[in-house]
């Protein structure tokens, strides 16, 4: 699967865009608080930031225990961005 497709796939979810917008508010969460902010469960929220992941949307860093998303980084992410954001 290419990039193109992963980022469909990704974004196919209406949960997974309100995610995406989330992160990007904040800057950067663990799974139980986009879990708690966003009122979904926490294997939901886990389900749907590892497909964001796998798109390359957002980036999974580690402290210690704890998995913290952030947005990604490149050229694509910022077309993705301006459009979800209107700005262009």
């Amino acid at each position: 699967m290419n990039w193109e497709d992963l980022l469909i796939e990704a974004m196919k979810s209406k949960t997974r865009v309100r995610i995406l917008k989330y992160v990007m508010k904040v800057g950067g969460a663990n799974i139980s608080r986009i879990s708690r902010e966003l009122r979904i469960s926490y294997t939901s929220a886990e389900r749907n930031l590892e497909a964001l992941s796998r798109a390359g949307i957002l980036e999974e860093v580690r402290l210690g225990r704890v998995r913290v998303y952030k947005i990604g980084e490149g050229e694509n992410i910022i077309k993705l961005i301006k459009c979800l954001t209107g700005r262009d």
